[in-house]
């Protein structure tokens, strides 16, 4: 290898960190005393020594940690390695990769951003507590319009932090997985995030309600209604996993369609291979809608009761029949 060599700490595929090392010995360990220090509980106080051997080349040895050292390819405990370009071994937790001043990276990738940076509208403070204000404001109009009964505040109220915690939790658990992935939280884009998906899915109902019974969709309501769902999901993993990946947007939303065509076709499958059972209880809309709402004009009296005529006749028949 070159005079100069560089270690990488990997994360997965992706390079942590990359450290310069011009002169040797070198140590590698969680002690303050190496050149190299190691945030890892599993890495010794001195664990690694790269030192020079008498032809010219570079040697890595194990100088006595207690999880010891493994090398990659072909996995196995080691004492010592002769250093190769892009040699990777293990120590704890750690992967650590070796490459040489004349190693040739891949030209850059086109960027997708303007050159000049600038925050996403997820990135700021503002966008998290009006859409998470907002939330809260249309679940408890939800639970108002809907609910029959005498007004019940403690419900109203319920209403309101139900989905503030369901937010919360959510925006939680992404950024979990962004501060593993990307060493950054991105807390409040995620909390927007699911906020706004939080939204749709108290708003969808309702706008599926005011488009059937203003325009007649009574038996397309359902596909319209998954359609919605559907791609309100994949809104927001696509943007969840921007946070959380360095993919590009390409493949990405390859993969998020690919997930979102599954579950459509998951979802439909059920429908048509499970057996509904049989309901006593009465399935009718709890929000009462003007009439001045509705586009196509509903049917007259006289057409109901041809219709209940018709299946007054059918319904004879087969009382006929046993």
């Amino acid at each position: 290898m070159d005079e100069v060599i560089f270690l990488e700490v990997l994360e997965g595929d992706v390079v942590h960190v990359r450290h310069r090392l011009e002169r040797f010995p070198a140590t590698v360990g969680r002690g303050y005393a190496n050149d190299i220090i190691l945030d890892d509980p599993k890495v010794s106080p001195a664990h690694l020594r790269i030192e020079r051997t008498e032809d010219g080349g570079l040697l890595v040895r194990d100088v006595g940690s207690r999880n010891g050292t493994f090398r990659v390819e072909p996995w196995a405990r080691m004492a010592e390695m002769t250093l190769a370009q892009d040699a990777r071994v293990m120590v704890g937790d750690t992967m650590l990769r070796f490459r040489g001043r004349s190693f040739e990276v891949p030209e850059a990738l086109l960027a997708e951003a303007p050159v000049r940076p600038h925050q996403r509208l997820l990135d700021r403070p503002q966008t998290f507590l009006a859409s998470l204000g907002v939330v809260m404001l249309a679940s408890m109009l939800s639970t108002y319009i809907s609910s029959y009964d005498e007004t019940d505040w403690g419900e109203l109220v319920f209403s309101m932090l139900l989905p503030t915690a369901l937010a919360l939790a959510w925006a939680g658990g992404w950024s979990i997985a962004s501060r593993i992935a990307r060493r950054q939280f991105y807390f409040r884009a995620h909390g927007a995030i699911g906020s706004l998906m939080l939204l749709g899915f108290i708003c969808i109902p309702g706008l599926m309600l005011l488009l059937s019974f203003s325009l007649g969709w009574s038996t397309s309501r359902q596909w319209l209604g998954l359609l919605c769902y559907l791609a309100l999901v994949a809104w927001g993993l696509f943007w969840h996993l921007r946070y959380v990946t360095r993919w590009d947007s390409r493949r990405l939303g390859a993969m998020i369609g690919a997930i979102v065509l599954g579950l459509g076709s998951l979802i439909q499958a059920q429908e048509l291979l499970g057996n509904e059972g049989f309901s006593s209880s009465l399935s009718f809309p709890r929000a009462l809608l003007p009439s001045s709402v509705r586009l196509i004009p509903a049917s007259s009296v006289d057409e109901f009761f041809e219709e209940a005529d018709g299946l007054q006749k059918q319904v004879d028949e087969l009382a006929k029949e046993k």
